[in-house]
């Protein structure tokens, strides 16, 4: 099976297109759950593990690791799941500083339950945290184990902006332009260096700085912090559009998954397509676009594939004052719109 989180195939057709269009569907605020489960003080690999409880419908989650006390090196950390359409699937996270790092957004059958598991070779002991969200259209909120301790923005290069970084796996969402270059100090992640808007996992010990290495460099750093899951509101708002067992490409026309408000919106963005199996060679794409936008993987088409390859996204974006983030599918290659294989997509917005 292909590990990859996802292909990407530019429609710069597309994008035109989207610009002279009026939109009309919108999104309607949806529910969050909390995910965390520990395997603390691990001596050798972790065999495949339940991360949550199996949801009794569909449902989908965003799904992050990372890993602390590691005496020596960490192993990849692989993550499996059932699909929509009973096909089994695989995510091996990728590594930063030697450590598993990121996160994956999946679609899960009824009535089965993600695992994560380890794999390769590591050296000593390790310790390793999953946590992320599930999304549910309906429903109450679990966020009462959630917490934003970090919301912070600013404009051009600093000398370090320290902040407190107690022991909880966290989220960090960086918020920049293309050109903008950075670097994170981030408890037992080590330093995290980067350009542009990026998505990281790390787990809390002392002390953290952020500090910008771009003096016309304008951006936003944001953590939500993971401790233990209950339910009860929090910090984030969610908005869900779905297409589920679709069969109509929806291009040329865009549908509206969230507009932000008068002061714009730091968000992160998740979406995920998969066709129904099938012979067939005709591909469903989708593609999502917004204000400003900026280098990410969510800024690239997703492609499901006839063998029902499902393919998924994960990306931090700021969304411009009254400025909408627009989503379409479409056939590919042949005839864009129209009918379509049958396939499920969905597209998820957390707003700080």
């Amino acid at each position: 099976m292909d590990n990859k989180p996802y292909r990407t195939r530019r429609m710069p057709q597309v994008m035109t297109a989207i610009a002279f269009i009026f939109l009309t569907h919108i999104a309607t605020q949806a529910a969050v759950s909390e995910i965390r489960k520990d395997f603390l003080n691990l001596t050798s690999l972790l065999p495949a593990s339940a991360i949550m409880s199996a949801p009794s419908s569909d449902a989908s989650y965003m799904i992050c690791v990372t890993a602390v006390n590691v005496e020596s090196a960490a192993p990849t950390a692989i993550l499996r799941w059932v699909d929509e359409n009973a096909q089994f699937r695989n995510f091996a996270f990728s590594q930063v500083n030697g450590l598993p790092n990121g996160c994956d957004l999946i679609r899960s059958q009824a009535n089965t339950a993600a695992t994560i598991e380890t794999d390769g070779s590591h050296n000593g002991s390790y310790s390793l945290f999953v946590f992320g969200l599930g999304f549910w259209p309906v429903g109450n909120q679990a966020q009462g184990g959630l917490s934003e301790p970090i919301n912070y923005a600013a404009t051009g290069a600093n000398g370090g902006w320290g902040f407190s970084f107690p022991g909880f796996p966290r989220l960090f969402t960086i918020i920049a332009g293309n050109n903008c270059k950075w670097q994170l100090s981030a408890g037992s992640a080590g330093t995290l260096s980067g350009s542009g808007s990026q998505v990281l996992t790390a787990y809390g010990a002392g002390s953290g700085v952020f500090t910008s290495q771009t003096s016309s460099c304008a951006y936003a750093l944001i953590a939500l912090q993971f401790s233990t899951p209950k339910s009860g509101t929090g910090p984030l708002t969610d908005f869900e559009y779905d297409l589920l067992n679709w069969r109509d490409a929806t291009y040329p026309k865009v549908e509206t998954v969230f507009t932000a408000g008068n002061n714009g919106a730091n968000i992160l963005l998740a979406g995920n397509i998969a066709e129904q199996p099938d012979n067939g060679i005709i591909s469903e794409e989708l593609l999502a676009s917004w204000s400003n936008e900026t280098t990410g993987s969510c800024a690239a088409s997703l492609l499901g594939e006839p063998s029902g390859e499902p393919s998924s996204c994960i990306s931090a974006a700021f969304i411009a004052p009254l400025s909408p983030l627009q989503i379409l599918t479409y056939n590919s290659p042949g005839q864009k719109w129209g009918t379509s294989p049958a396939y499920s997509a969905e597209v998820d917005v957390i707003q700080f």
